[in-house]
């Protein structure tokens, strides 16, 4: 249910960024949800091998390049869902710079209000047993 919720809040991220960054166009919702699953595909597939292929710049410019990777994958993302047919467009990198700027902020805060973190590492503590006498 939180993986679905997740792409529910990034097709809304989607959205407030198609509105406020010049040269992003959608169309329907149910095509920012789809752009939303490729977005986060490309992300685990060529973000983390531009990640990889970067590390030591990455590195040395203590995460800057990763907002560069994120506007290269919002791009391919644009390139992807127009190649499928869906009605999304990113005009260059700069939208595709910002528009991954806003969207990330915008579904990371809907998902913190809406849902809180999820706690991945934290172990649960032991459990005491209260013995009636």
């Amino acid at each position: 249910m939180r993986t679905l919720l997740r792409f529910l809040f990034s097709a809304v991220g989607l959205l407030v960024a198609s509105y406020f960054v010049r040269g992003i166009h959608h169309g329907a919702f149910i095509d920012l949800v789809a752009v939303a699953v490729i977005l986060g595909a490309l992300n685990a597939t060529l973000g983390m091998l531009l990640r990889f292929v970067a590390f030591v710049p990455l590195a040395c410019s203590l995460g800057c390049l990763g907002l560069f990777i994120n506007g290269l994958v919002f791009w391919a993302a644009s390139w992807v869902a127009t190649g499928l047919g869906l009605d999304f467009r990113v005009s260059g990198f700069w939208a595709g710079f910002f528009g991954a700027l806003v969207s990330s902020i915008c579904a990371t805060v809907l998902e913190t209000v809406l849902i809180g973190k999820e706690d991945k590492g934290r172990p649960e503590g032991p459990r005491r047993i209260k013995i009636i006498n």
